[in-house]
Order: C-alpha cells, then structure tokens, then sequence
C-alpha cells in the first residue's frame, strides 16, 4: 500500500518539471476573449494530458476557447473528477509585459494563481498516481474549460453533464492555506435594472419630465434592505449610468447589481424581491425592466461532503500541516457540481495571493504538499452515497 510520505517524496521530485511547465502556460496570453491565445493554452494542457494516456474529447466553440475533458481509465469502480478552468482575465500582450518570473520561491505572472498553477497540478497527480501504478478508480475525468471568468456560459452544460455521474468532484482552483481546502461558497447573482422614464427641458418644464434617475435612486435604497449580514447576503448596486444632459429631465437610467447568498432559500428570497422593487413605481409613468438572475448557484454541502472532509483532513494532518476549512463569497465552477449534490472539494492548488492583478503570484513551495494532497484525494475519495 502506498504510503502518504511515499507520494509527498514523488510529489516533491515533480517540482522542477512542475516549475517548466507552469512557466510554459503562464508564457501564453488566454484571456477569455482571445480565442487563438485561449486554445493555445488548452491545446498544451491536452498535449500534456494525453502523453499520460487520457482520452480526450474536444469540445469546439466558433467564438470562445474550445472546452475539453481528459479521461484516464483504471481497474476500478469510482469515477472522480478534476476541474479547472484556462482562460484569464488579462488581455494579449499582458506575457510580454510580464512574463513568467520566480523570485524568493514565488511564480509571477498572469493567472499563476488563478488558475495555471492549478492546472497543471491536476497534470501532475494524475501523472503521480500513474507513476505508482495506482488504477483503482473507474475514470478520472479532467474538464477544462475556457470561459470561467466570463460565468462559464459555453462550458456549464459539459461541466454539469460530467459531473452528474461522478462520485466526487475537486475543483483546483487556487489554496488559501497551506491545508485549507473549500467546501462552500455563496451564490452568484447578477441582475440588471433599466428604468424608462420621460424627457423634458430641466429649466423650462421639468414637470412634464419622468425622472429616471429619481426612481433608480429609490430601487436602489429599497434594494440596499435586502442585505443580510448575519447570514451573509449581500446586494449591492455597483455601476450606475442615466441621463444624456445636465439640462434635460433624465429619461433612462441603469444599474447592474451584484449579489451573493450562502444558501438556495436566500437566493429565491432575494430574487423575489428583486422582482418586486422592478414593478413597484416611486415616480409615475416609469417603467423598470429586470434582467439577470442566479448565475452560480450556492456550493452547499450535500450528502457525502462531510465524510470527503473527513479524508482530507486526515491527509493533510498526514502531511503535518493544519487542517482548515474554508468557504468563499467568491464562486467557481464548484458551485454547478456541488448544487447536482456530488461531494465537491474546491480549491486544492497551490497557494497564492493577488489574483487579476499585476502583482499576482502562486507559492510554488506550497507545490508537493498541496500535490500531494490532490494525488491522495483521489486515491482515498470515497463512493457517492
């Protein structure tokens, strides 16, 4: 039986090789929008993928990156997953700016955090767990997406599709702590508000006008109400724009609103009301459309996630670090496949800080720990209840 201290050894011996590979992907510009730059990227994660033996299945889009899955096949019955995602949010050129770097054992440059450093740690524990000979496992299935930063619009179908069948899902998005892993995070929302109202001369007959302004104005304070710090909800109105003239009575006005809720009932509590502010009128004769709603669902746990915590406790207390577990008020592809009720472990990669930004860096001395952590996930993870 292979030993814990016998995959953080290999883990270990991985980092070199680890640290030329992350370079190679982070050298490729692949924000979301850059279809060439975004398929370069997934075509070298495939490359490395199906050196290992996997199966790969391309999914091609006309305009955003092509999504793939990479199936490893084993002797067992549990069929697990890895999930990542390869497009980022920095535009072409952003590598020739800053291209990858390693200073005072950190990796610098875009998206080393959020997520290629994650990826390619996924390569890496299958990689590990195909170098001990460990097969006990039906499939092990690596979705790779290229639209996340975007809310994953061309991507959830598959994502959710895969996971549907799997016995666990674990999300390598990028560590918090040395042994923290993620079990939950809130629910996104994202709405818009256009409010119609009716244009006259501000000096010479503002009566005749509608304000639109004035009434977004009163969505917006009614709209403030509905945040609940005890449970941890927010809403908040954050890009505004009304009006054409200083002199003429405003007669439009939009808001584009955030919102995040920890659980399934807060999420149907809000857009209700939210659809209430949009047909309840401060100044006659305007009209409010509403548009958007929940894009990620909470990532809740479900039945099973209590005892893959127990694992990965148990793993990363092997590995004598502190177990801590984590949730987010961010959302990632975790919160498709955990609301399908499939155990999901999220953020395994290796610890950073700075995300979409120029100071972005990835601890790459967190590297054969949080591996090793993956690689053990997989071996360990128990059967879907």
């Amino acid at each position: 039986m292979t030993t814990l201290d016998e995959i953080r050894r290999r883990a270990a011996a991985y980092h070199g090789d680890y640290v030329r590979d992350l370079e190679r992907i982070v050298n490729i510009d692949s924000g979301t929008f850059d279809k060439a730059g975004v398929d370069q990227a997934g075509a070298l994660l495939r490359d490395l993928l199906a050196g290992l033996g996997c199966e790969i299945t391309v999914h091609p889009h006309a305009d955003l990156g092509d999504n793939f899955t990479a199936t490893l096949r084993g002797a067992g019955t549990r069929r697990l997953m890895l999930l990542g995602h390869f497009d980022t949010v920095y535009p072409a050129g952003t590598v020739a700016e800053r291209p990858f770097t390693v200073r005072d054992g950190r990796g610098y440059g875009p998206a080393t955090m959020d997520m290629k450093g994650g990826l390619i740690l996924g390569y890496y524990a299958l990689r590990l767990l195909r170098d001990l000979g460990f097969d006990d496992f039906a499939e092990i299935t690596f979705v790779a997406n290229a639209d996340e930063e975007i809310g994953s619009p061309t991507s959830r179908g598959l994502i959710e599709s895969e996971a549907s069948r799997m016995d666990a899902v674990f999300v390598l998005e990028p560590g918090r702590a040395p042994g923290g892993v993620l079990a939950t995070r809130k629910g996104v929302g994202m709405y818009e508000l256009t409010v119609r109202g009716r244009a006259a001369h501000a000096g010479a007959a503002p009566q005749d006008g509608r304000n639109a302004n004035l009434e977004l104005a009163h969505k917006i304070i009614a709209m403030h109400e509905l945040n609940d710090p005890a449970v941890g909800t927010t809403v908040s109105a954050n890009v505004m724009r009304g009006g054409s003239r200083r002199n003429v009575i405003a007669d439009h006005a939009v808001v584009e609103v955030d919102v995040r809720v920890p659980t399934r009932a807060e999420a149907e509590r809000v857009h209700a009301a939210m659809v209430a502010l949009a047909e309840r009128r401060w100044v006659p004769d305007t009209e409010t459309v509403l548009t958007g709603g929940l894009n990620r669902p909470p990532m809740e746990k479900v039945p099973g996630t209590a005892a893959l915590l127990d694992v990965a406790r148990g793993i990363v207390e092997g590995l004598g670090l502190e177990f801590q577990e984590l949730t987010s008020g961010g959302g990632s592809d975790g919160n498709f496949t955990a609301a399908l009720g499939v155990s999901t472990l999220d953020s395994l990669g290796p610890v950073g800080q700075h995300a979409h930004s120029v100071d972005e860096w990835v601890d790459l001395e967190t590297v054969p720990e949080r591996l090793a952590l993956v690689a053990a996930l997989l071996m360990q993870a128990p059967a879907r209840p």
